[in-house]
């Protein structure tokens, strides 16, 4: 399943390019329709692959059990350095360095997360909805009550959200409720995806749909929905002006990613994207909590500062992009170095072996 691992890598550079997008061009608009959505959805097929294989049913326990090295403490990990990486940009560039830690740490407390990192939590939590509800036992009428279902409300609960004032938006306790909310909001829709994914690849053949006619149509108007709605900012839970573009998008581009990079993969190589598939947690975790990208976008714009996305805009977005990649790489590099170096020493049964092995 290679083509799998190519998906994410591929959502994955998606999500740095549109952190790296300042003027947010034609292009992030696109991406943002499944740069999320396609994690979710990966999830969900590879439960229809091993549930069709071996009638493998994951309770909460075994989930929780099977996510505590690869989610729950790369989510600590990460979130302690990002914080202090955080402080040193505020060291550097200046700013309140107490009151950004006072920031940092509730938003990680209460789950929301540091930057990126809100997406291992909302994963979890997320996968745990999945194994709670076992929705392989559902009869047909009420697949789709829930899949239509449960994106209408939470359309509802976008809409009402966004043009909420809320008073005393600064107090303490204001800011864990509403991060809170936004943490559950995220999960049940990455759970939503994950179900349309998992009930796609088991009950569906969505194989079919691998012609190369066929997945320009659907990437075309997975290109059309995504320009109804392009004030999209899902890590805020800010569905856009058309909130059920978001959903029925994100299922559609997905699912078109997947068999697209699945017809290439009996064509072309796909290492590169495959690569930052495997490691997309790291990419994710660094590439903006570390303030990698920051950095090089203001270094950027000392040479270019572009007011519209004109081609030497592009041109300098690339430069930008070629050198986080390069940054990454040697990151991955180092981080491998050092877990071969802790697995031979301790094997690789150690508990602190094991975490380091998912980070």
């Amino acid at each position: 399943l290679g083509f799998v691992d190519a998906a994410k890598g591929l959502g994955m550079l998606a999500i740095i390019w549109g952190h790296m997008d300042y003027l947010w061009s034609t292009s992030s608009v696109w991406f943002s329709s499944f740069k999320i959505a396609v994690f979710y959805v990966v999830v969900g097929l590879l439960k229809a692959y091993r549930y069709g294989e071996r009638g493998q049913r994951d309770s909460c326990a075994q989930v929780m059990k099977k996510r505590w090295y690869s989610l729950v403490i790369p989510y600590g990990v990460f979130s302690a350095l990002a914080i202090l990486a955080h402080l040193a940009f505020l060291t550097i560039h200046g700013g309140s360095r107490l009151a950004a830690l006072k920031g940092d740490v509730i938003l990680t407390v209460t789950l929301r997360g540091v930057a990126t990192l809100w997406f291992l939590p909302t994963l979890l939590i997320a996968e745990l909805l999945f194994a709670a509800v076992r929705p392989e036992g559902w009869s047909a009428a009420k697949r789709i009550l829930v899949c239509v279902l449960a994106p209408a409300i939470l359309c509802v609960i976008g809409y009402f959200y966004q043009g909420m004032d809320i008073p005393g938006a600064d107090r303490l306790w204001v800011q864990v409720v509403r991060n809170l909310f936004v943490v559950l909001a995220k999960s049940v829709s990455g759970f939503w995806f994950m179900l349309c994914g998992y009930l796609l690849y088991r009950r569906g053949k969505p194989q079919r749909l691998g012609r190369l006619p066929v997945l320009a149509v659907l990437l075309a108007v997975n290109l059309g929905l995504s320009l109804l709605s392009p004030d999209l900012d899902f890590n805020s839970f800010k569905l856009g002006s058309f909130a059920p573009v978001f959903y029925l998008n994100g299922v559609l581009g997905s699912v078109a990613v997947l068999e697209l990079l699945r017809w290439l993969e009996a064509r072309i190589s796909l290492r590169p994207l495959i690569w930052c598939g495997r490691h997309s947690m790291f990419l994710m975790a660094t590439h903006l909590p570390w303030q990698i990208a920051p950095e090089l976008v203001m270094l950027g714009k000392r040479f270019y500062l572009a007011q519209t996305p004109t081609a030497p805009y592009f041109l300098m977005m690339l430069a930008e992009f070629a050198v986080l990649m390069l940054i990454e790489a040697a990151l991955v590099w180092c981080k491998e170095k050092v877990k071969a170096a802790m697995t031979g020493r301790w094997g690789k049964e150690r508990p602190i072996c094991k975490a380091v092995k998912y980070l």
